[in-house]
């Protein structure tokens, strides 16, 4: 008779990563510079050193990616009369779950006078990935917020057209501690992603917000790259916030319009930091 071993209940409980960055930056003789920093387990950072009066922070998970079970926890600070640009090294890849669901957790909070470009790079999320994802931003009404978050669902460039996912997505945006936007995002399945009301035939998709007070004067500008590019969307702006959502069938067309859209807001594409490889 062969006796059972108790250590083999265990054996599928697999090692999951769990990470935290936080990261502060404050004005220093007109200039951005970090002033505060903790990192540990698969979240790291590098500060590039900027050709210009803005900070850079390129985050990065040197786990090489998000498994089932992992929790990530990413922590901005912009102090008052800050400048920075907050990007990632690559794509944030979201592998199969075995049934357990990852997290990615971040807070931007952003002083008076202020400007803060969000742009990480592209999230791919694979077949039977489960993910869900919390944004959370705090700004003050004289600063000045971008964000752009691009989501793919399946490995394209592999063939994997029609990936089934798992994805909540939850944003708040608060200007001096008021809600003013609030959105839950979800996707639990194959039939719910590709319903035409949702992605349909499309399988990247595009979020892009600029807070500010002058977002009025660039809703116009912002829509006709919509309308010149080979994609599907639309912009709107109230209170003082531009909300451009967009899909696409790969995201080197998402890559173009976002390329366009930075230009448009500071002015040349030199003033792109080339941490963004866009």
């Amino acid at each position: 008779m062969i006796k059972k071993n108790k250590h083999l209940k265990n054996l599928k409980k697999f090692q999951r990563a769990i990470g935290k960055l936080e990261i502060s930056f404050l004005n220093t003789d007109e200039e951005t510079s970090i002033c505060d920093l903790h990192q540990s387990g698969s979240l790291k950072v590098l500060i590039p050193k900027a050709k210009s009066t803005y900070a850079e922070a390129v985050l990065i998970n040197t786990g090489g990616g998000i498994v089932g079970g992992d929790y990530l926890s990413v922590e901005v600070n912009a102090f008052n009369e800050t400048k920075t640009w907050v990007t990632t090294q690559a794509s944030e890849k979201v592998y199969r779950s075995d049934g357990e669901l990852s997290h990615l957790k971040s807070r931007i909070n952003i002083g008076d006078n202020s400007t803060l470009f969000w742009c990480p790079k592209e999230t791919i999320l694979f077949n039977n990935s489960k993910f869900k994802r919390n944004l959370e931003f705090n700004i003050k009404t004289s600063s000045k917020l971008f964000i752009v978050e691009n989501v793919v669902f399946g490995r394209l460039a592999s063939g994997e057209l029609d990936a089934d996912c798992f994805f909540f997505d939850q944003w708040r945006i608060k200007r001096d501690e008021k809600l003013i936007f609030a959105e839950n995002f979800l996707f639990e399945n194959k039939k719910s992603m590709y319903r035409k009301t949702n992605l349909g035939d499309y399988r990247s998709l595009l979020n892009i917000v600029y807070v500010s007070k002058d977002s009025n004067n660039y809703l116009n500008k912002m829509r006709n790259i919509i309308s010149a590019g080979n994609i599907f969307g639309e912009a709107s702006c109230w209170n003082d916030f531009i909300y451009l959502r967009a899909l696409a069938n790969n995201t080197v067309e998402f890559k173009k319009t976002i390329e366009e859209i930075l230009i448009l807001l500071v002015g040349d594409k030199s003033n792109i930091p080339r941490s963004l490889s866009i």
